[in-house]
């Protein structure tokens, strides 16, 4: 049986697997169930297709989105395997045709979505089945963050398919959602197989409390000073993925906004538009992005605190799929607690919403590593800080903060705790704003009493005051400030506290290097660029389905010089070295010629076929010249016909002569000893023959 590892390199292009993939590929040759946890950008797919190619017959996967299904099976079609989907946004004949193929056992994959599952088990049942993948499948699970209930019906498959291994796939679930997984997909004793949840190539940043002018300046510095990347903005509601789109358009960045209250074409054709690259940043709810399989998304903005971390991490994680560096920001606020609270009083399980909604907060308002946090909730944990987090980027600096929290302390107090944030910042301040006045705040003793600090840097104490537990914020009572024990015992002096000192942050410095990889050749990476997009258009695929990002990066870092150079290129396999391997060497040769090497050019021309005094002229150089350069090069080990510029004859002369004068690599020796018969180009072609370099 072909070993998984070569469908890996001749069909995926890849040298080896990453973690957990062989032996959940092994497992699924040895039918047996499993259940796989494995972070977005993590390499699912490949799990249950490379076992579908090895397997005689059939496999199907289920799948929740279109749009999803179709992008996974334009990319492995573009890598020479058939495959196909079947769903409702095909003609009958073309659902016809599926069909037939599938009878016949002419296809390796068949994605499915669990609706049209459902409906179609009569002719599915007469299919020749080895394998069921189903993935996104927390969608099963009550307790997963995207519950949907017809992938309960799933499970059903096992009555018909008793036999064949079924793998669940999710990129996060916690233990509960798990077990709720394995039950109503009816596996078999599955192995659980869990991926590192370490994104590391994912930048961490979170800023709190920002007004709405200042984080749309921030927000637009950002995505001007990355040029041409993709982005996504996630918002909670409908109405601000529109806001902020009309905003981003306005300040001249191409942008479109996606909602589930836009037309269902309407929605597609956004989604399509992103993913072939026709605008660069997408304003959306978390409707969007599920679908999608778009490998160079380098960055993800979140606009409000997300409802749990298990959504956060999964949709941070559409960033750089490709394992390349890319950056996610989280804004939030305190309302967004209120309003993501507000979402699910009404659940039968709003205890356990609440739960995941204090543990989102408290991620967002962590002075230590955030991946640190972030990981330790799915139960792994870092030995050492990360060092790609704003919190490792910039340690805070520890001060006393006792006086600064007695004066906040005192004036919530005296305020008899009917104020929030803003409006204690204020009082603070000493600020002659009309609330104040109407409320005569102006009038306590401690109006007035933190002017030496201004409005960002009160906000910031008290944030962490929060964060300590100081402070707690009374979400059902607007927002208002509750002086707690810890509080109290800090007023009245009986505990000291440590604060971290307010820093501005920059989100635009230190990280620009961090993701631009000076090695690259600028020009060949524009140039392919250009070139795939023309190509994703030709053929009507998105572009990363032509050419990953760091298959982009490779070449121009290495500036192959032939197709067999290509092979060593992660992402290339052999099909599509052949559909578009001279067309890329032809651009790296055009673009990147500054760098490569008097060899290499030679080399790149004998290998198109031109003879030796063609490559003299094209190259403006003398034919000794180009014999010397051929000759180094068959020294190297490349493939040279030395003997298409000596005859047999001559180089047993050379060999001869060669003995005689103690095997000399001397040339004048061998030239006066043949009496200037051989020229020395010949002579230092015989050498390199008898030497037999290669």
């Amino acid at each position: 049986m072909i070993r998984p590892v070569e469908i890996l390199k001749s069909v995926f292009g890849y040298d080896s697997f990453r973690q957990n993939q062989e032996e959940i590929i092994e497992h699924a040759l040895a039918d047996q169930d499993a259940l796989v946890i494995m972070p977005t950008g993590g390499g699912k797919s490949i799990c249950f297709q490379i076992p579908a190619i090895i397997k005689p017959n059939l496999t199907l996967v289920i799948s929740p989105l279109i749009s999803l299904m179709k992008d996974q099976v334009e990319s492995i079609r573009a890598n020479g395997v058939d495959v196909a989907y079947y769903n409702s946004s095909m003609t009958d004949s073309q659902r016809l045709e599926v069909r037939r193929n599938a009878v016949e056992n002419k296809i390796k994959l068949l994605y499915l979505s669990p609706e049209t599952l459902i409906s179609s088990i009569d002719w599915i049942k007469q299919l020749k089945i080895d394998m069921i993948a189903v993935d996104e499948a927390h969608c099963v699970s009550m307790w997963g963050h995207d519950f949907r209930p017809e992938y309960q019906q799933i499970g059903e498959l096992r009555k018909h398919f008793k036999n064949k291994p079924m793998l669940a796939f999710t990129a996060t679930a916690d233990k509960i959602t798990r077990k709720d997984i394995s039950e109503k997909l009816s596996l078999q004793n599955p192995t659980v197989f869990i991926s590192s949840f370490d994104r590391p190539n994912l930048s961490l940043a979170v800023r709190s409390q920002v007004p709405k002018k200042d984080k749309q300046k921030e927000v637009v510095n950002f995505i001007k000073s990355r040029g041409v990347e993709s982005g996504i903005i996630y918002c909670l509601s409908r109405k601000e993925t529109e806001e902020w789109s009309n905003y981003l358009n306005s300040r001249g960045i191409s942008s479109r906004y996606y909602h589930a209250g836009m037309p269902a074409a309407e929605r597609d054709a956004v989604q399509e538009g992103f993913i072939n690259d026709s605008y660069d940043v997408i304003c959306a709810t978390i409707a969007f992005g599920m679908g999608i399989d778009k490998s160079n998304v380098r960055w993800v903005i979140h606009n409000n605190l997300p409802k749990n971390i298990e959504g956060f991490y999964q949709e941070i994680g559409r960033a750089g799929r490709d394992g390349m560096p890319s950056e996610t920001i989280l804004y939030f606020n305190y309302r967004d607690v209120v309003l993501q609270k507000d979402f699910v009083k009404e659940s039968d399980i709003k205890e356990v919403y609440h739960e995941k909604i204090n543990r989102m907060l408290q991620y967002a308002e962590s002075s230590s590593c955030r991946r640190r946090i972030l990981l330790a909730y799915f139960g792994e944990h870092l030995t050492e800080d990360c060092g790609n987090c704003d919190i490792c980027d910039s340690p805070p600096i520890f001060i006393d903060g006792t006086v600064i929290a007695q004066k906040a302390l005192s004036a919530a107090s005296r305020t008899n705790q009917s104020v929030g944030i803003n409006l204690l910042v204020n009082v603070l301040r000493g600020a002659q704003t009309m609330d104040i006045f109407e409320q005569n705040l102006h009038q306590i003793k401690t109006y007035g009493a933190g002017k030496e600090y201004s409005f960002k840097q009160w906000q910031h104490f008290i944030n962490q005051l929060i964060n300590l537990g100081a402070f707690e914020i009374a979400y059902d009572d607007n927002m208002k400030l509750k002086v707690t024990s810890l509080g109290d015992a800090i007023l009245k002096g009986n505990q000291e506290i440590k604060l971290p000192q307010y820093e501005e942050k920059d989100l635009t410095s230190g990280k620009k290097k961090k993701s631009s990889n000076k090695q690259a050749d600028d020009d060949v990476v524009t140039a392919l660029k250009l070139w795939r997009k023309e190509k994703a258009a030709e053929n009507k695929v998105p572009a990363y389905v032509i050419l990953h990002d760091n298959s982009v990066d490779e070449i121009a870092k290495f500036l192959p010089a032939d197709l067999e150079a290509l092979q060593n290129i992660q992402g290339l396999g052999k099909v599509k070295i052949q559909r578009f391997g001279a067309e890329i060497i032809s651009i790296v040769q055009e673009k990147g010629n500054k760098k490569i090497s008097t060899y290499q050019k030679t080399l790149n021309l004998y290998r198109s076929g031109l003879k030796l005094d063609q490559i003299a002229e094209a190259r403006n150089l003398s034919s000794t010249t180009i014999l010397n350069h051929l000759i180094k090069l068959y020294e190297e080990g490349k493939r040279i016909n030395l003997y298409d510029f000596i005859t047999e004859f001559e180089i047993q002369q050379v060999k001869t002569v060669r003995t005689k004068l103690s095997n000399t690599y001397q040339l004048k020796p061998i030239h006066d000893e043949l009496k200037g018969e051989l020229p020395y180009e010949k002579i230092s072609v015989a050498i390199a023959i008898l030497d037999g370099h290669h």
